[in-house]
């Protein structure tokens, strides 16, 4: 029976279940170069087109969901999907292996008609539910992406040692067609206002929108220098075991992923705890634990290690709020297009971050690499972040 708690939570299924698909790739990446028999280049030009893809295609998908509804845009990218993976499996069955440019663009396909759910319309949240359930659902939404991305490297694990690289590509698009199939049958977009007759790029025009995607940018880009460097950074400064600095940026995506829940959901629920007041929080927070690192070895190992952690769990905890003000702010005609702005704005800054980093280290060192990519990043998200509004951005 149809419910608009049905129908979020095959939403929230859809959104595991393919990042299970996209985000487990690259923590399997060695078994992956292992079975297509890709060397490192190739392999990176591989896993790069579904990252690429993403980036690309995830603003014109929410305009998409605006303009004509999740459903159909989720049973279209869910099918486009199913269809590129069984490509992949079959391509991965010959028994010459395939031109890499042929797996990459399947990849690249695939994982572009993903984006119609990993950058869903929140229109259909803000439809469905009243304005004190806002901020929860769609915390929650955003917090099933990492969920998912942990189920998926275990998944993909278990499949490729069992059934092969053909048939962990099948069984993905087995789980996607399934998907579908609940989407098809449990989901339904809500009412549609006046407001949504317009073009959806319209939200677009509103310079509290942009603001918000910036600060995703920022944000991101001191976020991942964290989640991807931590461990080679007290490696290098406080000589911290590379495993024990693993350990502690797994405790970083634990606790911060639990904090940004909890930080979502009391928007909703505790008045003086406003979105702008969490966002802006945890990005001092992340200026406060950061910019020490400017002392290098000269700061105490333990207060080196304290200080990183907490500037990683801050900086997974900032995103449930985030998410929320970015949909609040658009409202339900133009909460689509604006999500898949703010989804583009912060995969390019993990990849900022990731990217830039290198170039930065060599250039001067790690102590003013933290301070450049790290603290100065959420610090401008922290000053450029706009304060709450119950008003919808004007179309």
């Amino acid at each position: 029976m149809k419910s608009r708690w049905s129908a979020f939570l095959v939403g929230l299924t859809a959104q595991i279940v393919f990042s299970a698909t996209f985000l487990g790739l690259p923590a399997a990446s060695i078994l992956f170069q292992r079975a297509l028999q890709l060397d490192m280049s190739e392999l990176a030009v591989f896993l790069g087109s579904a990252s690429i893809a993403v980036v690309v295609t995830e603003a014109p998908w929410g305009m998409a969901a605006d303009r004509f509804g999740e459903r159909r845009v989720l049973l279209a990218g869910i099918g486009i999907t199913v269809l590129a993976l069984t490509g992949l499996g079959i391509a991965s069955s010959l028994s010459v292996t395939p031109p890499l440019w042929v797996l990459a663009l399947l990849l690249f396909v695939a994982a572009g008609a993903g984006g119609a759910v990993t950058g869903p319309s929140g229109s259909a949240i803000l439809g469905w539910f009243d304005a004190r359930r806002h901020a929860t659902l769609v915390t929650l939404r955003v917090a099933s992406v990492p969920v998912g991305g942990a189920l998926g490297t275990v998944a993909y694990a278990i499949l490729l040692e069992a059934l092969g690289v053909v048939g962990t590509f099948i069984a993905a698009a087995s789980a996607c067609a399934l998907v579908g199939a609940l989407v098809a049958l449990l989901s339904f977009d809500p009412p549609r206002g006046h407001d949504s007759d317009g073009p959806p790029s319209g939200v677009l025009s509103d310079p509290r929108v942009w603001r918000v995607a910036i600060t995703g940018f920022l944000l991101d880009v001191s976020q991942f220098l964290v989640l991807t460097f931590a461990a080679t950074v007290l490696h290098q400064l406080f000589s911290v075991p590379v495993a024990v600095g693993l350990t502690w940026v797994t405790v970083m995506q634990l606790l911060g992923g639990a904090l940004r829940v909890l930080a979502g959901v009391g928007t909703d629920f505790l008045p003086w705890l406003s979105r702008a007041r969490v966002v802006r929080g945890l990005g001092l927070v992340q200026v406060m634990c950061l910019a020490p690192f400017l002392c290098g070895t000269a700061l105490p190992v333990h207060l080196g290690i304290a200080l990183m952690v907490i500037a990683g769990i801050a900086g997974c905890a900032w995103q449930g709020a985030h998410f929320s003000h970015m949909a609040i702010l658009a409202g339900p005609g133009g909460a689509g297009a604006a999500l898949g702005l703010n989804n583009t704005a912060t995969s390019l800054g993990a990849f900022t971050a990731q990217v830039m980093a290198g170039t930065c280290v060599v250039a001067f060192d790690w102590p003013v690499t933290v301070l450049l990519l790290g603290a100065l990043p959420a610090f401008l998200a922290s000053l450029l972040f706009p304060g709450d509004s119950v008003e919808r951005a004007p179309r």
